[in-house]
């Protein structure tokens, strides 16, 4: 790869609204380009899955674009994406960035979450402490219906093991394979469920994670522990597609 790209740069994912292509950009100031570059580390959604039969992460999101673009424009992102989402057995293998990024853990079992989302965090490898930074986690919302008893369980203890996390994403999900498959790149959008049922969901989800705090308050009474409190972050809930 040469230092700064031969050919012009193109504006692929900004809106159709002026020319998509800058003939002079590799004639910049150095300084400049950088900023650019910089600037085109837009925010991603990166779904993870853990596969406990195999102790390692699975990506569908595809890796950031501007890592393939030119050497330059991989030096600048190299600086805000690192590799995470190792395990005891398995290298890290997804680009991540904790600050910019969703990161999203899609459900793959009929009948919601299992333990591996309660034990996330302990189950992924992070010497760097890349997860403690991370600032939005994405759930799939499960039906009362169908979920498991001790669901609510592993979603409260998820979220708290985030310390810095400021938002909290809860993605409506359809029984349908298409928008189940994980194998796909994600996008969030606007739920286009009525805003009666939107209401509904985020009351089930806020109900059942104060009725885990509540369970735990008591737990930690009767061992003789202190209870730490933990206020549950903005929450957005949002519908996906795949692409």
């Amino acid at each position: 790869m040469s230092n700064i790209s031969p050919l012009p740069l193109v504006l692929r994912d900004m809106p159709a609204k002026g020319p998509s292509s800058f003939f002079l950009f590799p004639n910049l100031a150095p300084e400049l380009r950088l900023k650019i570059w910089g600037h085109a580390c837009a925010p991603r959604t990166v779904a993870v899955r853990y596969l406990p039969s195999s102790d390692k992460c699975v990506s569908s999101s595809s890796p950031p674009t501007i890592l393939s673009v030119c050497h330059e424009a991989r030096e600048e992102a190299l600086l805000m994406y690192s590799l995470g989402f190792g395990t005891r057995s398995s290298p890290a293998r997804i680009y991540f960035n904790p600050y910019r990024d969703t990161l999203y853990l899609p459900r793959h079992m009929a009948m919601g979450y299992e333990e591996t989302l309660r034990d996330f965090k302990s189950l992924v490898a992070d010497d760097d402490g890349v997860l403690d930074e991370v600032r939005s986690v994405a759930i799939d919302h499960v039906d009362v219906e169908v979920k498991r008893p001790w669901e609510s369980y592993n979603k409260a203890s998820l979220i708290r093991a985030f310390k810095k996390v400021e938002e909290v994403v809860l993605v409506l999900c359809q029984n349908d394979g298409r928008r189940n498959d994980w194998r796909k790149d994600v996008k969030f959008v606007h739920p286009r469920e009525r805003v009666e049922e939107v209401l509904r969901f985020w009351v089930d989800f806020r109900q059942g994670f104060l009725l885990e705090e509540k369970g735990l308050e008591e737990v930690c009474r009767e061992v003789g522990r202190e209870y730490e409190k933990f206020v549950l972050p903005n929450v957005r809930i949002r519908d996906k597609v795949l692409f």
